[in-house]
């Protein structure tokens, strides 16, 4: 072979051996790895956006990924309290058969129009003997349909709260000892606003909130034995206590800021936080919404629960669509969320208390801890919410809504005894699937 074809067959061999090197590079860069290759998604839609309650979902989510590192979360916030714009936006993706792998809702009757369109599975293994022995029987039972599992809780929070500012309390001697019942509450109140200071902080643009004002009265004027009569449909015509709850809703809307309807929930906390106003009757999320601002519990802030001796429960929990698109991680999610290690990441940051009675005391305010301390004990009344989809079915709760944000307004007292009677009737028992025992 001459030198000059042994030099050209050395270049083909050189080219080539360049092209099969070249071939393994690309082939590794674009062939995934291991661990990209088994990395799962996990789509979550939730409503917390507001401060405090987004930390603590971002907390929570931290901990999970630490715990399943392959596994994706692909969190979907949607904003307005109570979760008024996303269970539109649920009802799309599921007629559309496109649920996300998890969502967030309100334990109860809220649950009920999912499970009666074959839309969520049970998840009845999820619910580990250690999880049915560490959950209260009424917070366990407020996820049981058709005597099977839907839901695990990832939290318990209070609706019953008067939160106050302490600095205008101090200032104009008020002891918040003395507050004990509502009638305690209204001299307050009155006194305030003599001193130029708005009582009450109130955002009800959603609705929402000006039933839950609604609600507290309820049980704080009729007691434990009547609001089980409201919420199981047993209210009559012309029914005097009920005119009494309504009369003492005008009057808190009396004390309160005139501009409620255009503000939200957490704009309402802003106001006790600026001192614009004294107080503000909400959740404890209102907790939580505080502390993200900086302010420290029982130190510029209190909480007085009314009435004393009752927990109004609103307890958000996660399910499992039955279309899933990835229910295996949906049920590790549903699975961590009911362990004390993830309740002890959220709930301190939310404002919350956890739901399994064996979580240690150590990581909460002292607000926390007194609650903590409450639920637990023998002597608390626990009330399912009205105004957060538990106590009552959906229909009812929505006409509840229109209803009690009229009176808001037109403060007359007859058409709103009518008009929930006539929604009771219409909506609520004919659609009854529970019979509550409270007391």
């Amino acid at each position: 072979m001459s030198k000059r074809r042994q030099l050209f067959v050395y270049l083909i061999i050189g080219i080539l051996a360049t092209a099969v090197v070249s071939g393994c590079i690309s082939q590794k860069e674009t062939t995934p790895t291991a661990t990209q290759a088994q990395k799962e998604v996990l789509e979550i839609y939730h409503w917390w956006t507001a401060g405090g309650e987004k930390e603590a979902f971002d907390a929570l989510a931290k901990k999970f990924q630490e715990k399943y590192p392959n596994i994706e979360i692909k969190a979907n916030p949607v904003s307005g309290g109570a979760g008024v714009n996303m269970k539109m936006i649920l009802q799309s993706l599921m007629l559309a058969g496109k649920p996300p792998d998890t969502f967030q809702v309100h334990a109860g009757y809220e649950m009920a129009r999912y499970i009666k369109a074959n839309q969520l599975s049970p998840i009845d293994d999820i619910w580990t003997d250690d999880m049915k022995k560490n959950y209260p029987d009424v917070i366990e039972q407020m996820v049981i349909f058709n005597d099977h599992y839907y839901a695990v809780p990832i939290n318990v929070h209070r609706a019953n709260v008067i939160w106050y500012n302490k600095k205008i309390f101090e200032k104009y001697g008020i002891d918040p000892a003395s507050i004990k019942t509502i009638d305690d509450l209204f001299a307050v109140a009155e006194k305030l606003k003599k001193n130029g200071v708005t009582p009450f902080a109130l955002g009800d643009r959603n609705k929402w909130p000006a039933t839950q004002v609604f609600e507290v009265m309820l049980v704080a004027v009729g007691g434990i034995d009547y609001y089980q009569k409201f919420i199981n449909g047993e209210i009559s015509d012309n029914d005097p206590t009920l005119k009494k709850v309504l009369e003492y809703f005008v009057k808190y809307i009396e004390y309160s800021n005139p501009d409620h309807a255009a503000k939200t929930w957490d704009e309402a906390c802003a106001m006790v936080y600026k001192g614009e106003a004294a107080m503000t009757l909400m959740g404890d999320w209102a907790n939580g919404y505080f502390k993200a601002k900086g302010w420290k519990p029982d130190v510029d802030y209190g909480a007085i629960p009314i009435p004393a001796g009752v927990y109004d429960l609103v307890i958000d929990t996660f399910v499992l669509p039955a279309k899933a698109a990835h229910p295996d991680a949906a049920k590790k999610w549903l699975s961590f969320i009911g362990t004390v290690e993830a309740q002890n990441t959220f709930n301190p940051i939310k404002g919350s208390i956890p739901p399994r009675m064996d979580a240690p005391a150590d990581p909460y305010d002292p607000i926390q801890k007194a609650f903590m301390k409450e639920l637990k004990s023998p002597e608390t009344k626990m009330i399912p919410s009205i105004a957060h989809g538990s106590a009552v079915p959906e229909a009812f709760a929505a006409d509840l809504n229109d209803i009690i944000s009229e009176l808001a307004t037109s403060k007359d007292v007859n058409k709103a005894m009518t008009e929930i009677i006539n929604a009771m009737k219409k909506d609520l028992l004919p659609n009854k699937i529970k019979e509550w025992k409270l007391s």
